[in-house]
């Protein structure tokens, strides 16, 4: 029997509204088109806050009940996307704007979830550098020159606010939302 058949694919984010969920998904059509990118097509428009895991079905309703039962003492985020970069070669990005509220909320999240969720959900030893994903993994570096070359003088800004927090699981080769929390909900 294989991993996959005994447990699934999870991941912790903040997703940006639909509307500019759609904008960016043209970003993501046209990386596609021009260069066969489809991996960061599989999720809507995050910014990761608790990078995927793995967790055995049998636990996949503790898992809902801890997420629900998230609370953080930040207020609602204002979250700027602003312009484009990259990880290497690999990764095609849009920028977050340094924003030390999301900070605060990644690292609550962080300790609530690895304390809440042992042995599935580790400390990311990488520091937290949000982004929302444009292509990943699947972009040749010959590639990513000739995107790079569109993208690093592109213009993009947008702005959201934000009091929540959404669960997505990989099923069938895409990452759907199965809940979605207001961290605050729990606030006298």
């Amino acid at each position: 029997m294989n991993r996959a058949s005994l447990h699934n694919m999870y991941f912790i984010a903040v997703l940006c509204p639909e509307e500019l969920n759609q904008k960016l998904l043209q970003y993501k059509l046209w990386m596609k088109q021009q260069f066969g990118c489809v991996v960061a097509m599989k999720s809507p428009a995050h910014i990761t806050i608790i990078p995927p895991f793995w967790m055995c079905d049998k636990n996949a309703n503790e898992l809902l009940q801890t997420f629900l039962s998230f609370y953080s003492d930040v207020n609602e985020i204002e979250i700027t996307l602003k312009g484009f970069s990259h990880f290497g070669k690999r990764v095609l990005y849009v920028n977050v704007v340094k924003n030390t509220v999301l900070e605060e909320l990644q690292q609550q999240a962080e300790d609530y979830f690895v304390r809440s969720v042992t042995n599935q959900i580790k400390k990311d030893v990488r520091p937290f550098h949000p982004h929302v994903t444009i292509a990943t993994r699947d972009i040749a570096p010959s590639s990513f020159f000739c995107a790079w070359d569109i993208f690093s003088i592109k213009q993009f800004e947008e702005n959201f606010l934000t009091q929540k927090i959404s669960l997505l699981k990989l099923s069938q080769g895409k990452w759907n939302v199965i809940a979605e929390q207001n961290w605050s909900d729990y606030k006298d």
